[in-house]
């Protein structure tokens, strides 16, 4: 029997050995790139910007940079020669209310800071000082007509009228009086502390509206119409960015800071009973009680109720399956008299 030649041995032996050489090489080691600290640093500011920052508005549901005390209510005139106003594209909650003439006058609320121009600013009636109690907050006017001193005095109001505390606004000279008369959110905020409003305020604003947290995605109104009287009447139009964009009397209605249109994410018609009871043609309207309304909100209507026990309580609105739900942004209530007509259309 022959043997294995030693040559084919050896050469037999080297492959076994690099065999178990191979099947045994440690892993080269691996090495990870340095970190960018630089790099994860902006993505940490970039997760803190889309992450909101500050309170939430109690009137839009949006992050805001703070909350005063107490809102600051701007009562802002309507007339054509008013047009166009400034500061109430930046409002957060907007009251419109029908005046003597058949014209509509604007109470503009404010529950954080705002830097810009805001007026022309008007006179008061006692409706406004109601509303204003719902929301604890602090007055500013020009004036008031006949029997708001007394209601001011019975419902312990808390303004700052121009004519007693000029310091806190100013005459626009590019305007026509009365039509001229302005302010700003830092000079009525030196007034209210001046006045010690601010001091006393027991809790923060409290919300005023519940908001849903999708949009309704069916769009069933693109056009609306308040007549409010054959010398004013309002128009909404459903823009591309699911608000509606507002004209007066046919005209676009714009800011006058920036000459962009003012646009509403939220319309709420609040139907009142309204009468005439002076011979200048001053109104009575009743908010204590309960009424029919309409909400026009993500393009859609819905039918709604609004309820007031008393001059001290707020006006609760409800929809159809209770709790009434609105769109993170701004809202303009109209107190439309019922003989009014509103109107609307896909």
């Amino acid at each position: 029997m022959k043997t294995k030649s030693p040559f084919y041995l050896f050469i037999f032996v080297i492959i076994i050995v690099s065999f178990l050489a191979a099947g045994c090489k440690v892993p080269e080691e691996i090495t990870t790139p340095p970190i960018n600290n630089e790099l994860e640093k902006d993505n940490l500011e970039q997760d803190e910007k889309l992450t909101p920052q500050g309170p939430f508005s109690p009137y839009t549901g949006a992050c805001v940079a703070d909350i005063y005390p107490r809102p600051l209510c701007v009562l802002i005139e309507n007339h054509p020669k008013a047009r166009p106003q400034s500061g109430l594209a930046y409002a957060e909650l907007v009251y419109e209310v029908p005046v003597e003439g058949g014209y509509t006058r604007f109470l503009a609320l404010y529950a954080s800071p705002y830097e810009g121009d805001i007026g022309p600013v008007r006179s008061a009636r006692p409706y406004f000082a109601y509303l204003i109690k719902e929301h604890d907050g602090i007055m500013a006017h020009c004036g008031y007509s006949i029997h708001t001193e007394e209601v001011l005095k019975n419902i312990r109001s808390k303004y700052i009228d121009e004519r007693f505390n000029p310091l806190y606004f100013w005459r626009e000279k590019s305007r026509k009086m009365p039509h001229n008369l302005y302010t700003s959110l830092s000079l009525l905020l030196q007034g209210a502390e001046k006045k010690n409003y601010l001091s006393d305020s027991k809790e923060s604003i409290q919300p005023f509206f519940t908001f849903k947290t999708s949009e309704n995605q069916t769009q069933a109104v693109s056009k609306i119409k308040i007549k409010f009287s054959s010398a004013n009447y309002v128009e909404y139009l459903k823009n591309s960015e699911g608000s509606y964009t507002r004209y007066n009397d046919g005209d676009l209605f714009i800011e006058a800071e920036t000459g962009e249109e003012i646009s509403v994410k939220n319309i709420i018609v609040q139907f009142i009973d309204a009468h005439t009871f002076t011979s200048e043609g001053h109104l009575r309207i009743t908010l204590i009680g309960e009424g029919k309304g309409l909400l026009f909100s993500g393009g859609t209507v819905e039918e709604i109720t609004w309820k007031k026990d008393s001059e001290q309580t707020r006006t609760v609105f409800t929809g159809e399956n209770g709790k009434l739900l609105l769109a993170p942004g701004n809202t303009w209530i109209h107190l439309v008299p019922q003989s009014s007509k509103v109107e609307w259309s896909s």
